[in-house]
């Protein structure tokens, strides 16, 4: 007589068989759990990043030039911190009694150097991730035996884009840590609540602005056949996207073709450079059009404004700074709605 185990072993068998051998209860199996398949999706996809060596360069990369960059501001921030303590100390040794205000200090503003980093290195990052997060199946022999399972195909994009959405997640919040860690232990100027939102909500559309790069990367390596193809176009649509477009923008605004400032040398006021701007209506929305094609401009710019690099922003509330920035915003969001709709249309016609 067969044990307990044995006659469950063989049922479980059997119900694998049937599972294998008929489309409809595969197909019921599939979308039986599919919270708990993408979560194991996603899982895999994060731990198979971490032993690819790119992407532990690049992430060592990026948190070592961070580092440096907010470790430099902190110690600006440390140095006149320093200056007007002693200043203080001085005038009181004198018996004066008018102590000057202690000087506007914006110690996120001082590390807008990072911000350049994360458009660089965390941009190369995320297009590692993207080029290899679905190549790496298909040369290894392994998406077929996937799919194989009763995991349907936009099942395993899902799971790929929020594992590799979850990887950039970390890492912002290991970037964010970093900042606010050295900017109070070397700069001595621990941030207040506002400073750290603005600096948390920075950090979210540095996440958005590095998965518009992954997606990008997934998006060539899913519709071109071959690697070389694919790597070789993310980059050339990166370079364009990312520097060319937003050299130009800055090329054609006026106010850049002297030294200084067009409308400073000029002696202009900021009413009489608006009047004058008018009488360049059309070539001013053309130069703006071109900027806004880049989500690195987006980026740019309403970073900066959360940093309070951007002076006029230094005093406004995130939240507010987000509404006012809404364009650029939308401006990271529209190109991760037409790439993750475009990789789902390309990956569900093909075969293999």
């Amino acid at each position: 007589m067969a044990s307990p185990s044995t006659s469950s072993a063989r049922a479980g068998d059997s119900d694998e068989d049937n599972r294998r051998s008929h489309p409809d209860a595969r197909n019921t199996y599939g979308r039986r759990e599919p919270g708990r398949r993408l979560r194991i999706l996603a899982r895999k996809e994060f731990t198979d990043a971490l032993p690819n060596r790119l992407v532990v360069v690049a992430l060592v990369l990026l948190l070592a030039l961070t580092l440096i960059a907010v470790g430099l501001g902190a110690a600006s921030v440390h140095t006149k911190l320093a200056e007007y303590n002693q200043t203080v100390a001085l005038l009181k040794s004198l018996g004066r009694t008018e102590i000057p205000p202690m000087p506007s200090l914006n110690p996120i503003a001082v590390s807008k150097n990072f911000i350049n980093y994360l458009a660089m290195v965390g941009a190369l990052l995320a297009m590692v991730l993207g080029f290899t997060t679905v190549r790496k199946e298909r040369e290894g022999g392994t998406l077929g035996h996937i799919l194989s399972r009763p995991v349907y195909r936009d099942q395993l994009l899902t799971g790929k884009i929020l594992g590799n959405a979850a990887i950039l997640g970390v890492l912002m919040i290991a970037v964010g840590a970093v900042t606010a860690l050295a900017l109070a232990l070397v700069g001595g100027v621990p941030l207040t609540l506002v400073q750290i939102d603005k600096l948390a909500f920075t950090m979210v559309m540095s996440w958005l602005y590095m998965l518009v790069f992954f997606l990008l990367a997934m998006f060539f390596s899913l519709w071109l056949p071959k690697g070389n193809q694919a790597l070789l176009l993310t980059i050339i649509v990166w370079l364009v996207f990312a520097f060319i477009f937003p050299q130009i923008g800055d090329t054609m605004d006026l106010d850049n073709q002297l030294p200084g400032g067009f409308f400073a040398t000029l002696g202009m006021n900021k009413t009489q450079e608006t009047a004058a701007l008018l009488q360049f209506k059309w070539y001013e929305k053309l130069r703006d059009g071109v900027e806004e094609l880049s989500p690195t401009k987006h980026y740019e710019r309403i970073s900066f404004a959360l940093l309070g690099i951007k002076t006029e922003f230094a005093n406004t509330k995130p939240a507010e700074i987000i509404r006012l920035k809404a364009v650029n915003v939308v401006g990271l969001l529209v190109p991760i709605v037409l790439l993750i709709g475009g990789s789902y249309v390309v990956f569900l016609r093909q075969e293999s």
